[in-house]
């Protein structure tokens, strides 16, 4: 095992984490229980882009890219099931839109970039959550990652998600902002890896329950 990769996870800090956990449990509120309220869309805007950062971090100090894909795609075909019938939405859900953002990274460091495109034409053939835009947006943290380009490329996706999503997605700005500047002397907070796995399907199947209740009827 690569100790310097090792000790990089020993010493991570999933406070950002946190931030893109909560942004994306509001982001769905909104749309399933407060769809009227477009603060709550806003505001999950910040969600992706985090991690969409954390993939392209993930990819470079995991210990096994194929555990982390598999783990991806495990949880992608468990998590199908409870996105569907919370928010109802006809795609497949953020886990393969990373599993698929992972494989584009893997072409890239390989210098198969026919496979990248090949990707990409998949992501946007197969109802993916946030299609292409996403599998860009986690391949450009990758590409730019060491470099004062980060955010500026991250910027020009963005706005080029304005034109396929609409204005709020401007706001995914925020997220980029967050996670290409995140202060590294943060109080440092560590999850376990698997929290966000779990949470995901988790926290959607706890808000289809609520959407049954009288006051959401």
């Amino acid at each position: 095992m690569d100790n310097t990769k090792t000790e990089k996870q020993n010493d991570r800090n999933d406070a950002l984490k946190i931030i893109g956990i909560v942004t994306m449990a509001i982001d769905h509120i909104g749309l399933i229980l407060y769809p009227q309220m477009i603060i709550f869309r806003v505001i999950g805007r910040l969600a992706f882009p985090v991690f969409a950062w954390y993939l392209a971090e993930g990819y470079v100090h995991t210990s096994s890219r194929k555990k982390y894909a598999l783990r991806l795609g495990i949880f992608a075909i468990v998590t199908q099931l409870p996105y569907y019938f919370a928010t109802h939405l006809n795609q497949l859900n953020i886990f393969f839109t990373l599993l698929a953002g992972l494989f584009a990274i893997d072409c890239f460091r390989k210098n198969r970039y026919a496979s990248i495109i090949v990707i990409f034409l998949l992501s946007g053939l197969i109802p993916l959550d946030y299609s292409f835009y996403g599998v860009l947006m986690i391949l450009g943290f990758y590409i730019f990652r060491e470099t004062k380009m980060n955010f500026y490329s991250q910027a020009a996706i963005s706005i080029a998600g304005f034109y396929v999503y609409g204005f709020i997605q401007l706001f995914s700005l925020l997220g980029v902002a967050l996670a290409v500047y995140f202060p590294e002397d943060f109080p440092k907070v560590q999850l376990n890896k698997y929290f966000f796995y779990f949470f995901y399907p988790v926290h959607l199947a706890i808000i289809y329950g609520l959407s049954f209740l009288p006051y959401f009827n």
